[in-house]
């Protein structure tokens, strides 16, 4: 059986299947970047956790004045950050690349752990690394998960 819809395909099983649209596969490939470098960046901070505050500092005595200040003060916030907060952390973006992962495969389970990660993603920062909300990234949360949903129909 052939099918001239461009929105549906056969499987290597006969059976015809609804294609995955082109945006959703975009959404799921930035989202893999994205939570992709979150991910590397708090699992390296939770690896190097004793030489990162010190490379810091190094660098606020090397550059001085306001970007030395700058420095001073995220060394000042790493220091008083409990290493595990940086290993939970890497749960948000877990979440995402999975959520992510299973929406590839046209699964609405994916968009509810995308979602999951998405409110770790702006909680848990104010939670674990005691740092301010941040709206910007309240907005980018808002953003995918929306433009996720416009394809939450299409899914199994």
């Amino acid at each position: 059986m052939e099918y001239n819809n461009d929105n549906y395909q056969e499987n290597n099983i006969g059976e015809v299947v609804e294609k995955r649209p082109t945006g959703l596969t975009v959404l799921c490939i930035l989202t893999f970047i994205g939570s992709g470098v979150m991910l590397f960046s708090y699992f390296v901070s939770y690896a190097l956790y004793n030489t990162i505050p010190n490379t810091m500092l190094m660098l606020a005595e090397s550059m001085g004045g306001t970007i030395g200040k700058i420095y001073e003060d995220a060394a000042d916030i790493f220091i008083n950050t409990p290493k595990s907060s940086f290993l939970l952390m890497t749960l948000p973006s877990l979440f995402s690349i999975v959520g992510a992962a299973i929406m590839l495969n046209m699964r609405k389970l994916g968009f509810h752990l995308y979602v999951v990660g998405q409110i770790l993603v702006v909680g848990f920062p104010v939670l674990l690394l005691k740092s301010e909300f941040s709206i910007g990234g309240l907005f980018f949360a808002f953003l995918f998960i929306a433009l996720y949903a416009i394809f939450f129909k299409k899914m199994k």
